[in-house]
């Protein structure tokens, strides 16, 4: 259970630390979709070369996610980042599926 503060109190205090981002709305779940994909993908790339593909899908999945994200807080860094890495991994994964 999350005690609420006074507003006068959230402002004023140095102990009390606010959470910048959005919590349970679209977003929220989202990136942590996304996040839990991406460390799927650093576990499959860890475990061997025989993952290499599961590894890229599970980036390729965890990065659509943080755009999303990017697009709902309008945040142009995370929208560019993960703009750029969708392109070199679905690049990965074409190059994956000519083999």
């Amino acid at each position: 259970m999350t005690k609420k503060f006074d507003p006068k109190e959230l402002e004023n205090s140095k102990r009390i630390y606010k959470s910048a981002t959005p919590k349970n709305d679209l977003s929220w779940y989202v990136k942590w979709f996304a996040s839990a994909c991406i460390l799927t993908a650093v576990l499959a790339r860890s475990a061997g070369v025989d993952y290499h593909l599961i590894d890229i899908w599970f980036s390729l999945v965890g990065t659509i996610g943080w755009f999303v994200v990017g697009m709902l807080w309008k945040d142009r860094a995370l929208i560019m980042l993960n703009a750029v890495l969708v392109f070199i991994l679905a690049q990965g994964i074409l190059r994956g599926l000519m083999v």
